[in-house]
């Protein structure tokens, strides 16, 4: 990594900080925390649309779903109304 885009790098070990103002929250481990999370509160300090990606099918899509969140669960079927669409951008 070049010096220049360690300076755009920040580090923030709080969830509900880190996830604030964010377009997608994306879960790449199968770590515990991620099970015990108020994705509800989550959602509410998100842009939206909010999005998921869970790459490791640690958390219940169809709830974050009842939430609000567009779920992307690798393994899963797409929702249906996604799935005619040719990108989400």
């Amino acid at each position: 990594m070049s010096p220049t885009g360690v300076k755009q790098v920040s580090v923030v070990w709080d969830a509900y900080t880190t996830t604030k103002d964010a377009l997608v929250v994306c879960i790449l481990t199968e770590w515990d925390g991620f099970k015990s999370l108020d994705y509800k509160k989550i959602y509410d300090n998100m842009q939206k649309p909010a999005f998921i990606f869970d790459g490791r099918n640690v958390v219940d899509a169809d709830k974050l779903r009842e939430i609000g969140f567009i779920v992307y669960a690798i393994g899963k079927p797409l929702d249906a109304w996604l799935k005619d669409m040719p990108a989400v951008v």
